[in-house]
């Protein structure tokens, strides 16, 4: 093959031309040939097939009576084909009794027994015939027919093939010539074309068209080509033009530098930027002029770029002759031709200098607070690992505290966000007043600070901060023109004790502090275990708390309300219960919490207002409830604020088909008295959706009347907490009728929770109490309990009509 490639063009299409004329016509004759000898060999064997039909039906009387002379006059027949060489008969018991020998062939003898026939060796064509009479046989007639003929035909045919084939093989060298002349003349004129175009580099010239075929289009291509060569060339050189105008007036320096290290070019703006004026300036005075620090960095990177060929992306500062340094930011890669060649080096370099200086100024901003001018989040964390850090070296402990302030959200909504400004910048200057000069004291948002107090040598020191910084808070405040009043939470983790990884570090501060919320606010507590397992626990609740709300975990229970002046059932409290598969039944203290801390109580409480309407609806629809019947469901706080309360309450009234008026909402005290302006706002909005109102828990919080007087509500629930002690507690019993009657006053109606004993009813009837719930009556109840209960309850008030 590498012989072939090696060959001109034009020897290659003689070679081509031949090996296709002649491997075809090889093929053809080899297949006419050996069609030739199929049909003459056919031919033979037919022509034997009758010979041996025709005497084997001649001679079955003669084999009977061994009649040698009849076999052998019908053997004789065998003479009118020139090709039989013997003919042979045998008896029964294979046995010679007759046989035939062409004189035109060497004598051979027929064997005198039949299996000695098939042991002969020749390459002759050879039949045995079966002699019967009446069905049977009785003899063999064994035939062979001389090859020679058949063979002489096939020699005489391949000669005649070989003839053509020359001929052929003659012809096509000939138009194989003629091909060559026509394809190469063309292309050698193109090859001298582009010889005298890179001999003499003009791009004009141009090749001849002689022939309007395939070859015409190439000659036309190539003048295409040539034509697209000289336009970029062209353009080249007019681009080349445009960058040298382009650097001389870009504001970066540019420079390029040949394999050698020698400078080539340089720009206008690389002089300015260096301060250099001479025409051809030199490599190493360029290096000379980095700063002292800046030249390790700059000497290694260049190496790299030499002899790894990686690219620069640095920066570093030039010392100028007047001793003033210009911060630069240096680019430069390599420049190799297409084949991979190194061309040198292009590099460009930038004054840098004001965007240091701003950088500096950002710098120093973004590490503290603008408010306070605390440190920030940034520099705390930085400053806490160079603390931990130190803490391991020196074998000293360090504390970190995490403080929010109480109640910040109140005066920022009240009095203003300027007055909360106000409020910060105070809390951040007694802070840092009750700390030494190498502790940190950071605001790291809203109201959160942090402080880092070092070379802490026993908890007490800390203590003795956290005391400090308690007493220093507990100062009023004068915010426009009022005193106020305010505290922080303070959580507390040490190092290494609690830990030495920065993030743990501060999660400990967090749940510390979190701690020290619920013990009260305005106090501090230190970071244990135990409130790691406690945060875990509360995770592992709310994790719980999403797939029970995923899998319909969920399921509501009602407490029948009593009319306490006719017994009759006016009503029933919505119950949530938790139907876990592994812990069974868990009652709503168990989780509520969790669920109102992580906003999963929105998902919660719409799913028990929409269940709780349908499933109470069915019993009203029914007749099983009356019609003036009320569902009660509680509101948690956040649902109560949740701005789309009452968008969603109108839905679920259409969805479940339940009269507004059956359906009461239980909202507790203390989540009126958080805003109260707010809430009265709120429920002005759900009263227009025709719903009931109540305050749950009623005694418990404030109880201001003059707030009570101004709410838009329907009922009032005195909470169990008053009506479990009577009649043993005289004031449980004084605040309880003090309650029903001042509700009487206001023209509310007034629910008793936790009626379990006779002198308990008996009592709220004494007081005019107008409904009651409890054990006394009935437990909560599922939907299917409640159902009986309503039945059973109807059929006795039934039965107390007849009687």
């Amino acid at each position: 093959m590498s012989l072939f490639r090696s060959q001109s063009l034009r020897r290659r299409l003689v070679l081509i031309s031949l090996i296709t004329t002649g491997v075809t016509l090889l093929l053809t004759n080899l297949g006419y040939i050996s069609l030739e000898y199929y049909l003459n060999k056919r031919d033979t064997e037919k022509k034997l097939q009758v010979l041996g039909n025709v005497i084997a039906d001649r001679i079955p009387s003669a084999v009977t009576f061994s009649d040698t002379a009849l076999i052998g006059s019908n053997l004789s027949t065998l003479k009118s084909d020139d090709a039989i060489v013997r003919g042979c008969v045998y008896r029964k018991d294979q046995t010679l009794i007759g046989s035939y020998y062409s004189p035109a062939y060497q004598r051979t003898d027929c064997p005198n027994y039949l299996p000695r026939v098939g042991t002969l060796t020749t390459y002759n064509l050879s039949e045995f015939f079966p002699v019967k009479k009446d069905e049977e046989t009785i003899g063999t007639l064994y035939i062979e027919s001389s090859r020679e003929q058949l063979l002489e035909r096939f020699f005489q045919f391949m000669l005649f093939s070989l003839g053509i084939m020359a001929a052929a093989i003659g012809m096509a060298l000939l138009l194989a010539n003629k091909l060559k002349d026509v394809i190469s003349t063309p292309m050698r004129e193109l090859s001298d074309t582009l010889t005298e175009i890179l001999n003499k580099g003009v791009y004009s010239i141009r090749a001849s068209k002689t022939n309007n075929d395939e070859l015409g289009d190439l000659v036309d291509l190539f003048n295409r080509l040539l034509t697209t060569i000289d336009d970029e060339n062209q353009s080249l050189k007019a681009s080349e033009e445009r960058f040298r105008k382009l650097t001389a007036l870009s504001p970066v320096g540019i420079f390029q530098v040949d394999p050698n290290q020698n400078l080539q070019y340089v720009n206008q703006r690389w002089r300015d930027i260096h301060g250099l004026t001479n025409d051809h300036p030199d490599l190493q005075d360029w290096f000379e002029m980095i700063h002292p620090k800046d030249l390790v960095n700059i000497q290694e990177a260049w190496n790299r770029l030499v002899l790894d060929q990686d690219s620069i992306a640095l920066e570093l500062r030039l010392v100028r002759s007047d001793m003033t340094y210009t911060w630069t930011h240096l680019m430069a890669s390599a420049l190799h031709d297409q084949d991979g060649q190194l061309l040198g080096y292009l590099g460009a370099i930038s004054d840098i200098s004001e965007l240091k200086a701003a950088q500096v100024q950002m710098e120093t901003l973004a590490f503290f607070d603008p408010l306070t001018g605390l440190a920030n989040r940034r520099l705390f964390k930085n400053r806490l690992v160079t603390s931990v850090k130190g803490a391991i070296r020196s074998g000293k402990s360090m504390a970190l505290m995490f403080l929010d302030m109480d109640q910040f959200k109140r005066v920022n909504d009240t009095l203003g966000h300027d007055a909360g400004d106000v409020l910060l910048k105070e809390v951040s200057n007694r802070l840092s007043n009750t700390v030494r000069e190498n502790d940190t004291v950071s605001r790291i948002g809203g109201d959160e600070f942090t402080i880092l107090l070092t070379d802490i040598s026993s908890v007490q020191d800390v203590r003795a901060v956290a005391d400090k910084i308690l007493k220093a808070m507990a100062k009023p405040i004068r915010v426009k023109g009022q005193d106020i009043l305010t505290s922080v939470s303070i959580g507390i983790t040490m190092t290494p004790d609690d830990s030495t990884d920065t993030n743990v570090l501060m999660k400990n501060a967090d749940l510390a502090m979190y701690s020290a919320k619920e013990q009260g606010r305005n106090n501090y507590q230190f970071f244990s275990e135990d409130m790691n397992h406690s945060i875990l626990e509360h995770l592992a609740i709310e994790k719980e708390i999403t797939e029970a709300i995923e899998r319909n975990q969920f399921t509501l229970f009602f407490q029948p309300k009593i009319s306490l002046f006719d017994y009759r059932t006016t009503g029933v409290e919505t119950l949530i219960r938790w139907q876990h598969p592994d812990k069974g039944i868990i009652t709503p203290d168990s989780f509520i919490p969790v669920a109102e801390e992580t906003g999963q109580i929105i998902d919660i409480g719409n799913w028990v207002l929409e269940q709780a309407c349908r499933q109470i609806s069915s019993l009203i629809r029914k007749n099983i409830m009356p019609a003036d019947a009320k569902v009660a469901v509680n509101l948690s706080a956040k649902q109560f604020t949740d701005p789309k309360l009452a968008e969603h309450i109108r839905n679920v009234l259409e969805i479940t088909g339940i009269p507004p008026r059956c359906l009461e909402l239980e909202i507790t005290e203390s989540t009126l008295m958080d805003d109260v302006e707010a809430a009265i706002s709120i429920m002005q909005e759900i009263k227009t959706t025709g719903v009931s109102i109540a305050i749950d828990d009623f005694g418990t919080g404030y109880s201001s009347l003059s707030y009570i007087k101004r709410f838009p509500i329907d009922v009032l629930k005195v909470d169990r907490s008053f009506v479990m002690d009577i009649p043993d507690d005289k004031n449980d019993m004084a605040i309880t009728a003090a309650v029903i009657a001042m509700a009487h006053k206001l023209d509310l109606n007034v629910v008793a929770e936790g009626v379990e004993s006779d002198e308990q009813l008996q009592y709220l009837r004494l007081n005019n109490c107008d409904e009651g719930q409890g054990y006394l009556f009935s437990r909560p109840l599922s939907l299917a309990q409640l159902h009986q209960y309503l039945v059973i309850a109807a059929e006795r008030r039934t039965n107390s009509y007849e009687i």
